[in-house]
């Protein structure tokens, strides 16, 4: 129960964040206080996703007591939540539906990366051999909240505006990674225990 409050207490912080980077419906300029915002919200879709991964795998151990503190004990998943949030924008930037091949790679990634894996990569090589039906379903899981959760993105930001649409969207968004990640982590336990 407790791993559930963290990881609804990081959805809801977040997009709170998110939302407050909208008021005032700033323009985008190149000045210090455009980029202050965008720094402030690229800073809170990293520290989210590593809370949420490092919470996320504690959950599935049933270890959910002091999950929080766990986290900042983890900092190689910091470095991962870092780079592959540099790659999901700068691909996102070139294709918006690009960012859901970096998302499948974070999804399996950040488990092991949480996990202590020096090298992840190794670990979910070894995943995919011993689980390839259960990584193919997640896989398809994974494409189809994807489109869902741009869908509801969409639908929100042409009925909604503003900083409620800001907070339901990134709210949304959390609660996505969050199942995803909690799915993709039992996934990980599970083949690391065969």
């Amino acid at each position: 129960m407790r791993g559930s409050v963290v990881l609804a207490a990081v959805v809801v912080v977040s997009a709170l964040i998110q939302a407050l980077t909208v008021l005032g419906d700033p323009v985008p300029t190149s000045s210090l206080g455009f980029a202050g915002l965008v720094l402030a919200s690229v800073a809170a879709v990293i520290l989210a996703l590593w809370i949420t991964a490092s919470t996320a795998l504690d959950v599935v151990d049933g270890n959910a007591s002091g999950a929080l503190s766990r986290a900042w004990r983890r900092p190689l998943a910091l470095v991962w939540c870092v780079v592959l949030t540099g790659v999901a924008v700068a691909l996102a930037v070139l294709f918006p539906l690009l960012p859901v091949i970096v998302i499948l790679v974070a999804l399996l990634v950040l488990p092991a990366a949480v996990d202590g894996h020096r090298n992840p990569f190794h670990a979910v090589l070894a995943i995919v051999r011993r689980s390839p039906g259960r990584c193919a379903v997640a896989a398809v899981v994974t494409i189809l909240a994807f489109v869902l959760a741009w869908v509801v993105a969409l639908v929100l930001g042409f009925f909604v505006t503003g900083v409620v649409a800001a907070f339901l969207t990134w709210l949304w968004f959390g609660t996505t990674a969050a199942v995803l990640l909690v799915y993709w982590s039992r996934l990980y336990r599970r083949a690391t225990l065969l």
